[in-house]
């Protein structure tokens, strides 16, 4: 029973975290987002130490949410804060409210609405980021600090500062008007792209992958979408690039716990109505005239889905799109793949000689062995995937080079 229990809190810490403090952080108000992490985390011990005995309830998530909502009482009785303001806080449960009450040009999701309220212009943009994918996106600080290629110290220095400067600004954790949602959008789309990145490839641990920041990810993109303030080009090209992107995640990781490099993965398994849903989305992504990053990932994304193999891929046109992107995204893992692009579409000592250099990325490493052993320098290849070995992030990609050395 315990271990029963240990795994079911898991799996509900995992995927029903982020939903519960935004729901509960909606109903608190101005700079309560501590109090809402504190009380669901509350619960969740909570549930750890009873479920053992006293038995799993009927609906799980809605007894986290009740859990929370009365530990959220304790905690602003105890600070004193004003009674009122705790009796307004209604009963939660899980997916109960989620579109009644609210006028059709609001956020109806609460995990997008606590988004968009944490991506206040109050904030830097980095900065909003950064505070999102901590409090909604439910990432730790070393995932965040992998995903902006950053230190952890700085980014718990940063999420400090968000935090001291929204509480400043008295921001209210709650939707903001519809005419302040455009303004903030990108921010978000930034944010679920992050998240999303982190699920498909784990910055660290036994597992590549974990679906479920990834579907947590493509759904809010999609009400990101559908949302008439927050619809629009970039959104639908973000929508399609995630939904086409994630059709893949079934061939990530080999039968042997092994990586498998896009080029080895079975095409067939992959996700094809994921698939049909981002060519929709990348549809309806064409109906503007502004080229944004979102478009340009997206079609890449589309050429790898749509290639019938990796010979077959368009390289010549994903390195083109690199080019574009990297005028307007000048970031180090651009390069990186922009290289490998090139790499394909002209030749390993092309591709070798566009590497940037990115001493102590395992990926940057590994590409670097890949093209130094295409070319002939197997003795200058091995020493890269040493490197890139002792750097691996996950287990899957520590076996995928340990089999590199052994061939």
């Amino acid at each position: 029973m315990d271990r029963t229990v240990h795994r079911l809190v898991d799996s509900l810490a995992r995927d029903s975290t982020s939903r519960l403090v935004a729901a509960l952080a909606r109903r608190l108000g101005a700079g309560r987002i501590a109090v809402a992490e504190d009380a669901v985390q509350h619960a969740l011990m909570q549930a750890l130490s009873l479920w053992p005995f006293k038995g799993v309830p009927d609906r799980p998530e809605a007894w986290l949410a009740t859990v929370a909502r009365n530990r959220a009482l304790d905690l602003l009785r105890s600070e004193q804060r004003s009674l009122a303001l705790a009796e307004e806080l209604v009963p939660l449960a899980a997916a109960a409210d989620a579109g009644e009450g609210r006028f059709d040009r609001e956020l109806n999701d609460d995990e997008l609405a606590l988004l968009f309220a944490v991506c206040h212009p109050v904030l830097s943009p980095e900065m909003r980021v950064t505070f999102a994918l901590k409090t909604v996106c439910g990432l730790t600080v070393p995932q965040i600090a992998a995903g902006l290629l950053s230190e952890p110290t700085a980014i718990a220095q940063r999420l400090v500062r968000a935090r001291r400067q929204l509480e400043t600004a008295n921001v209210a954790i709650e939707t903001p008007p519809p005419d302040a949602l455009p303004e903030r959008a990108e921010s978000v789309r930034t944010a679920l792209y992050l998240m999303f990145n982190e699920g498909y490839s784990a910055s660290s641990g036994e597992a590549l992958v974990h679906p479920e920041f990834c579907v947590e990810a493509v759904r809010l993109a999609r009400a990101l979408a559908a949302h008439p303030m927050t619809a629009g080009p970039a959104s639908d090209a973000l929508a399609a690039l995630l939904a086409l992107t994630a059709a893949r995640l079934p061939t990530r990781v080999g039968p042997d716990g092994v990586a498998q490099l896009l080029e080895d993965q079975p095409r067939d398994q992959w996700d094809q109505n994921l698939i049909a849903l981002g060519l929709v989305q990348l549809g309806q992504s064409a109906r503007g005239e502004e080229l944004t990053v979102w478009h340009l990932r997206a079609e890449i994304a589309l050429l790898h889905s749509t290639a019938p193999s990796a010979d077959e891929t368009d390289w010549p046109r994903i390195a083109a799109i690199y080019d574009q992107l990297i005028a307007i995204d000048p970031s180090p893992m651009v390069a990186l793949a922009r290289a490998v692009a090139i790499g394909r579409a002209k030749g390993a000592a092309v591709g070798l000689a566009a590497l940037p250099e990115m001493s102590g990325n395992p990926y940057a490493e590994a590409a670097r062995g890949v093209f130094l052993s295409e070319v002939g320098r197997s003795a200058e290849a091995r020493g890269y995937f040493e490197k890139a070995l002792a750097l691996a992030r996950t287990e899957p990609e520590r076996r995928l080079m340990e089999r590199r050395l052994r061939s």
